[in-house]
C-alpha cells in the first residue's frame, strides 16, 4: 500500500513540472510570428485564465473554502509572459513592478507592466482582474495614475486590461488603452467583449 507522500506525489511532480513547461512554450515562441490583426494572445490569456479558475475556484468549493484564491498576480504573470515574448521580438524588454522614478527621485512608483527600449520608458500597463473595491471609481483612479506619470513621462502609452469588463461604459475613444476582455454573466457564460489586446499592442508599437 502506499504511503501519504507517495500518493502525494502525483500533485507534486504535475505541479513541479509547470516550470519546464512554461521555459519549453517560451523557447517556442521566441520564433513564432505573432499576427497582431489576430486574437490569438487575448484568446491565449483568456485560456490560461480559465485553467487557473478551473482549479483554483473548484479547489476551494472541493475543501469548503469561502474566500478564492487571489488570481491577480496569476493574471499578472499571464500578461507579462506574453507581452515579453511579443515585444522582445521587437528589440524591446518588459517588466513587472519596476520602479520607474528610480532615477529621478527617491519615490517609488511600480506599474504592473512597464515596456522599455534602449532604457526609455515607453509604455506602462495597469492589469486589473476587476474593478474591485473601487467600482465606479476605477477610471477615475487610472486616469489619475496616468496623469501622474504623464507629467514625468509625457510621451509614453499609458494602458490597462481589464479581465471581467469594467470599461463597457466609457468613450470608445479609450480603447484601446483601456479594454476589457470577458463581460461577467453567468447567463450567457461570460461572452467576450471582442476588444482585444493585439490592438493595444499595435498603439503601443505606433506610439
Amino acid at each position: 500500500m502506499k504511503d501519504l507522500i507517495e500518493i502525494d506525489a502525483a500533485f507534486c511532480n504535475h505541479y513541479s513540472s509547470l516550470l519546464e513547461t512554461q521555459r519549453a512554450i517560451s523557447e517556442e515562441l521566441e520564433i513564432y510570428s505573432f499576427d497582431l490583426n489576430k486574437n490569438d494572445i487575448t484568446q491565449a490569456i483568456h485560456n490560461r485564465m480559465l485553467s487557473f479558475w478551473a482549479f483554483n475556484a473548484n479547489n476551494c468549493k472541493d475543501l469548503g473554502r469561502t474566500v478564492n484564491t487571489v488570481a491577480s498576480d496569476f493574471f499578472t504573470e499571464t500578461c507579462l509572459f506574453f507581452f515579453k515574448q511579443v515585444f522582445k521580438q521587437r528589440g524591446m524588454e518588459v517588466y513587472s513592478e519596476k520602479n520607474i522614478l528610480k532615477e529621478l527621485s527617491r519615490k517609488s512608483m511600480r506599474p504592473d507592466i512597464s515596456i522599455w527600449k534602449n532604457h526609455d520608458l515607453i509604455a506602462v500597463i495597469e492589469l486589473k482582474v476587476s474593478d474591485g473595491w473601487k467600482r465606479a471609481g476605477m477610471l477615475n483612479h487610472l486616469e489619475e495614475r496616468k496623469k501622474n506619470i504623464q507629467k514625468i513621462y509625457p510621451e509614453i502609452f499609458f494602458g490597462a486590461i481589464a479581465y471581467w469588463d469594467c470599461f463597457r461604459n466609457i468613450d470608445n475613444d479609450l480603447y484601446p488603452n483601456y479594454l476589457g476582455l470577458v463581460i461577467h454573466d453567468n447567463k450567457y457564460n461570460h461572452p467576450s467583449t471582442g476588444r482585444t489586446i493585439e490592438e493595444m499592442i499595435k498603439r503601443i508599437i505606433e506610439n
